[in-house]
């Protein structure tokens, strides 16, 4: 904070506008640290191209302002003359001005933010702060363009200072929210992909091909998603806690909210670098999977999903299945409910599984059930959540949220 009283108020007169500045080149150099973030998706860049637009020409007029500020301080620096001084009053109130619409310009990059993730994520209405936020520089926008002596300016550009401080740090709070809420959502999804990687294994296993590779890189993937379980869950703590903040996400310690925020932001960086390994091994797995194996098609996810052709599919899943083959064999897990329009034969397998052989048409379903069907002019439709393999030749097309990967020809 700068000093408002001072023993020789006549040097405060002279030197207010030198000091204003130089308390906040430093409040002022932070801004980079809060820029608009940088989506990889290229959806979510489109989206934020226009704030991103604003936020940069911000940044391009105060730079100008400081660069112009400078000027003004070199020349009262060597002058000290009246002239200087009120020069360098006007480009100080000019510069803390451009200051205020770079900050303003970054709110209003967060307030979408918050708008399109949705403001019921958050313990308190996070939108309502960002417009605090932004009322509150402008009522310091006002005190500095209305200011009569540099010493009022002085006064102003601590109050800015303070402001910032509490912005940035609540800005932080939000921003960490959201991304618990992204974290949160894509460690839902391994779940999904472990069960994947499992029905790989399990498929290729009972064609007698060699798993160990696959073993050891699905066993490297649960092991890095269960440490970022275990780190993710330690962040939603402190967030549960939310220690120098209070319910309504304000500032109330910013000494123990920043050793707060400093926490998290670690465990969350830590919590993505676990993640990001996570998904290398995932790559990695369907390489390997589809290395020797051109002609096999991975789908997992929710929705419906019909297939055609020759060879052998695998579904597992909460689903419910149609199909029919040309003298296909049918192999369904005993938790399904089965029924069939031929007049086939039925054989209970060593494993507790069910065969079917001549059984025409048939419809299964049930929770976490396992459907293997294999022969030729296969014809089937699967509705719901789980993962499907499909080995041979033919073509499929899915509705609803589906992740495929393999050389199946999907149709449009």
């Amino acid at each position: 904070m700068v000093q408002k009283e001072t023993k020789n108020r006549n040097q405060l007169s002279i030197m207010g506008p030198l000091v204003a500045v130089l308390l906040v080149l430093s409040l002022f150099s932070g801004i980079a640290a809060a820029d608009t973030p940088r989506e990889k998706d290229q959806k979510i860049k489109e989206k934020y191209q226009v704030y991103e637009d604003k936020y940069r020409i911000a940044g391009d007029k105060f730079n100008d302002a400081e660069q112009k500020f400078r000027d003004a301080r070199n020349k009262f620096k060597a002058a000290k003359d009246k002239k200087s001084k009120e020069e360098l009053k006007v480009r100080t109130a000019q510069y803390l001005g451009s200051g205020i619409d770079k900050m303003n310009a970054h709110l209003e990059v967060m307030a979408d933010r918050i708008g399109s993730s949705g403001n019921d994520i958050f313990p308190f209405d996070a939108a309502a702060n960002i417009d605090t936020h932004i009322e509150a520089l402008e009522e310091i926008r006002t005190n500095i363009r209305q200011a009569g002596t540099p010493g009022e300016l002085v006064d102003y550009a601590g109050e800015l200072e303070e402001q910032w401080a509490m912005t940035r740090l609540e800005t932080r709070y939000t921003s960490g929210i959201l991304i618990n809420n992204r974290i949160d959502a894509f460690i839902e999804k391994s779940e999904n992909v472990s069960e994947r990687m499992d029905a790989v294994i399990l498929d290729m296993g009972s064609e007698g091909k060699d798993t160990a590779k696959l073993e050891r890189i699905a066993e490297s993937f649960n092991k890095l998603m269960n440490e970022a379980r275990v780190n993710h869950q330690y962040v939603l703590d402190l967030y549960e806690i939310h220690a120098g903040f209070d319910e309504n996400g304000t500032v109330t310690d910013a000494r123990v909210a920043q050793s707060f925020l400093n926490e998290a932001e670690r465990s969350q960086k830590e919590t993505h670098r676990m993640l990001k390994a996570a998904t290398k091994e995932v790559r990695e797995f369907f390489n390997e999977a589809t290395k020797n194996n051109t002609k096999r098609a991975v789908i997992s996810g929710n929705g419906t999903l019909e297939a055609s052709g020759n060879g052998r599919a695998v579904i597992k899943g909460d689903v419910n299945v149609t199909l029919s083959a040309i003298n296909g064999t049918l192999v369904v897990s005993n938790n399904s409910e089965v029924t069939t329009d031929g007049t086939g034969t039925i054989e209970e397998l060593g494993n507790g599984n069910i065969k079917y052989e001549g059984f025409g048409s048939a419809t299964i379903s049930g929770e976490r059930i396992t459907v293997e069907i294999s022969g030729n002019g296969i014809e089937l439709k699967a509705n719901g959540t789980g993962t499907a393999i499909l080995n041979g030749k033919g073509t499929y097309k899915t509705e609803g949220s589906f992740g495929t990967g393999g050389e199946w020809k999907q149709e449009d």
